[in-house]
């Protein structure tokens, strides 16, 4: 029950914290543009991620509290400097949707966020191999945590190009979490619940037509607590899952920003200068809309949540065939995606050679 209670509760808070930041960031002009551009629909207010963090933050705090500190049992210093390196981040996204601020920058701050985590027990030098033994990493283990650490913020972040879309995602992905902890400390699956509802309680206005958006307030906030609870200490009681769950739940995120900043890379660009040229984007050039492209991109995530969870409990004797299987899911949604782009650039270049 209080996990329920704990998901309830940070869901209604989220819900109702989320129109005074709409008013809020409406009469500050802190404002976004819609991708889809129409002349119909207004900017959209920024900030969302003060309501998940409200509601994430007062959840899971009051379940701490109200049990004396049985949830929460050793991980005093872990919930401590979860709470240390969100604020950090939210206060950087905030600024950012605000003023706007360098990649480099945001990098810097990233990295910082991410030694606090470390300095309060976050650590990967320690990984448990899903199909037997242990990998330890000393002290390869601290680079590791800050790429993991920045490397998923930034792919969350990435991934908000649709209404609801990583919104909607990480909360997916935070109920694989949860799912997969149940039978580890207390800990973890009250962040992550508290965490997955306050994301339901923000969708409701996140949904298109959007109201409000994450923005990088909202986007960097979730990426970072997802890293930061797939890492956490406790989760090597999970029957050794480590880094494979969550790498599996978010799949979709991490390959595409992989994909685009190798593409950007490849043709001299910046590979944090964004662009329109993300999976979502190329389902809206298939024709879907954005309320289709984003179901899809939920269901996808369903499905390898559900593939990450039977590789944990089933063991490794079908780890193997679930692996197979994500790869080629992964594969023929990618190879669909990118054989329409080329149609569509034949098609281009018939239409220039017709007029020519």
């Amino acid at each position: 029950m209080i996990y329920l209670l704990v998901f309830i509760i940070a869901a209604i808070i989220s819900f109702l914290v989320t129109p005074p930041v709409i008013r809020f960031a409406s009469r500050r002009g802190i404002v976004g543009p819609h991708l889809d551009d129409a002349k119909s629909r207004q900017a959209i207010p920024l900030l969302g991620g003060i309501s998940i963090f409200i509601g994430f933050l007062v959840s899971t705090a009051l379940a701490f509290l109200l049990s004396r500190g049985e949830l929460l049992g050793e991980y005093d210093t872990h919930f401590l400097g979860l709470m240390l390196g969100s604020t950090l981040i939210l206060g950087l996204g905030i600024y950012d949707d605000i003023r706007g601020i360098k990649a480099p920058i945001k990098l810097i701050f990233q990295t910082v966020a991410a030694l606090i985590l470390i300095l309060c027990g976050y650590n990967l030098n320690l990984i448990t191999n899903p199909f037997g033994g242990q990998i330890h990493l000393g002290i390869w283990g601290i680079p590791l945590t800050i790429f993991w650490i920045v490397g998923l913020t930034n792919a969350i972040n990435l991934l908000d190009g649709l209404d609801g879309l990583a919104c909607g995602v990480a909360g997916i992905a935070a109920l694989t979490l949860f799912f997969s902890s149940m039978n580890g400390a207390p800990f973890m699956p009250i962040i992550v619940i508290g965490l997955a509802g306050a994301c339901l309680g923000f969708l409701r206005y996140n949904f298109y037509p959007a109201r409000i958006f994450l923005g990088d307030t909202g986007s960097l906030l979730l990426g970072f607590i997802l890293a930061a609870v797939s890492i956490q200490s406790s989760f090597k009681t999970t029957a050794g899952i480590a880094l494979v769950l969550p790498l599996i739940a978010l799949l979709l995120p991490i390959t595409d920003t992989l994909i685009a900043f190798i593409r950007r890379i490849i043709k001299g660009k910046n590979p944090f200068q964004g662009d329109r040229r993300h999976l979502h984007h190329r389902l809206l050039l298939m024709g879907y809309s954005q309320k289709q492209a984003v179901r899809m991109f939920y269901l996808l995530t369903i499905n390898l949540g559900i593939i990450a969870l039977v590789l944990k409990y089933a063991g490794r004797n079908l780890a193997f065939g679930m692996l197979f299987l994500i790869a080629l899911m992964l594969y023929i949604f990618l190879k669909i995606i990118e054989d329409f782009r080329y149609s569509i650039k034949g098609r281009g270049e018939e239409e220039v050679s017709g007029e020519r």
